[in-house]
């Protein structure tokens, strides 16, 4: 903790270094809320400037006006809870975005935290490279990076959690955070409905497995389904459907699709696949490894969501979302497996995964490295928000 005030990233390495230790979790939790305080909006173009505006327009409106915000939810201006009511909150005390990102870091971190503590004391029980390779990914699938666009990270984490304990361990009682998780970004109903589906019908694969074949082939089948909630419900969820479903945002998707350095798809789909062969070969080939309750019971989740992922893809980002949150199910899985077999070799298979893993790091990285303040590898707490924002993007790659 000492050390976190004279110099917080050398910290932050030793904590991760040490992370068995209770006090070392807390100091990766306060670096966490530490890079969201020093967050740098480097575009007008993403998310978080939007965040930041809205932060500033909302602590110009008096606490009276609190009725306003609570009566605009889930209406054509917004169809979340959290992020508005968060954003009310900092507000009265605050205009200024770094707070705002703080407060959003430390919620994300809190679940971030948690779902990575699940795998991190299975490992310390079974340590071995593969696991290792694997947890790594795990944990950046969706890193504090991510938090430019609040609602998609925090979501994710949250139905993550929830969805761990309620699958893997059959408690109801989380079944209400991965619920909660739909507060934060409406697209997760869909994701709790295939949880729920899978909380009452229980482990179905004659039944799932078909569902998943079908949704590599007629995808499109969902389409007309969608339009058809879409329309039932009406209002703003209509409105976000046709939004995503135009023809003018899908030609915009294309558009930015082309533009896209060639290994931004390349990557997606090297890991998609990978994993699915990855999974494919662990279930049907050593299968008698995995036969406990847990295993089974994930199994059996991730062909449902599978099936919302490829089905899902009929709507552009919507698919692509949530082939992100299989990621973590599906890394879950081949961590599981690896923990079977420690020790210091790497398994072969874990071996041929190291390309797209090493290929999807690297892009996160890129990419989140625009919003890292490049002070906050300086010594001394709060160095950073004494300096103008000097993000490690501009430092490295211009």
């Amino acid at each position: 903790m000492v050390l976190f005030i004279l110099w917080p990233f050398i910290a932050f390495i030793a904590a991760i270094a040490n992370y068995s230790r209770k006090e070392a979790k807390i100091v990766v939790y306060l670096f966490l809320i530490y890079y969201g305080a020093a967050f740098v909006i480097y575009s007008t173009g993403i998310d978080a400037y939007r965040y930041a505006l809205t932060l500033s327009n909302t602590a110009e409106l008096p606490f009276s006006d609190f009725y306003k915000i609570i009566g605009g939810l889930y209406t054509e201006t917004t169809v979340d809870i959290a992020s508005p009511l968060v954003t009310f909150i900092v507000s009265r005390f605050t205009s200024n975005h770094n707070v705002l990102f703080a407060v959003w870091a430390a919620i994300f971190g809190f679940f971030y935290l948690k779902s990575i503590n699940l795998l991190h004391d299975r490992y310390r029980l079974m340590p071995g490279w593969s696991a290792l390779i694997i947890m790594i990914f795990f944990i950046m699938v969706m890193p504090v990076t991510k938090i430019g666009g609040v609602r998609m990270p925090v979501a994710t984490w949250m139905f993550f959690y929830g969805a761990y304990h309620v699958v893997l361990n059959r408690d109801y009682r989380y079944l209400f955070l991965a619920l909660a998780s739909s507060l934060v970004h409406w697209s997760f109903i869909s994701a709790n409905v295939v949880l729920i589906i899978y909380f009452f019908a229980g482990n179905r694969n004659l039944i799932y497995i078909p569902i998943v074949i079908l949704s590599f082939i007629i995808p499109q089948l969902l389409a007309p389904v969608f339009e058809s909630i879409a329309l039932e419900l009406g209002g703003p969820i209509q409105s976000r459907y046709e939004g995503y479903s135009s023809e003018g945002y899908i030609l915009g998707i294309q558009e930015s699709r082309g533009q896209a350095s060639w290994f931004l798809p390349l990557s997606n789909i090297l890991l998609f696949y990978y994993l699915i062969f990855l999974i494919g070969i662990i279930k049907f080939i050593y299968g008698n490894l995995m036969n406990g309750k847990d295993e089974r019971n994930l199994f059996s989740f991730m062909l449902l969501f599978l099936s919302l992922v490829n089905f899902g893809k009929v709507i552009p980002t919507f698919g692509g979302r949530f082939q992100v949150v299989f990621y973590l199910f599906a890394s879950l899985y081949v961590f599981l497996y690896y923990l079977k077999m420690p020790g210091n070799r790497i398994n072969l298979l874990a071996l041929f995964g190291l390309l797209p893993i090493a290929l999807y790091i690297a892009i996160i990285f890129r990419v989140g490295s625009g919003t890292i303040n490049a002070w906050i590898f300086s010594p001394l707490l709060g160095s950073p928000l004494l300096a103008s924002g000097l993000s490690l993007a501009d430092l490295l790659f211009n």
